[in-house]
């Protein structure tokens, strides 16, 4: 994962998460299913954004290495 992408789920997603889960235990009958649903959202969350920044990075990669074949100059006759 890139560094946008630790950033945004340290000073995001944690807290976050962290009031979700202190809200849904405030509700005696439902809290649990709430917990649940609130974790099966985050596991799925972060399978997404992992996924997501692979393919950013490998796009970024791809589009840096064909700009330096463009930039080569080929040979002289």
């Amino acid at each position: 994962m890139t560094g946008t992408s630790w950033f945004f789920i340290l000073i995001f997603a944690v807290p976050l998460i962290a009031f979700l889960i202190w809200l849904m235990k405030q509700d005696r009958r439902k809290g649990i299913w709430g917990i649940i649903i609130v974790t099966l959202l985050v596991i799925g969350a972060v399978f997404a954004s992992v996924r997501a920044s692979k393919n950013a990075v490998q796009n970024f990669e791809e589009r840096k290495k064909e700009s330096q074949e463009k930039n080569v100059p080929g040979p002289t006759p």
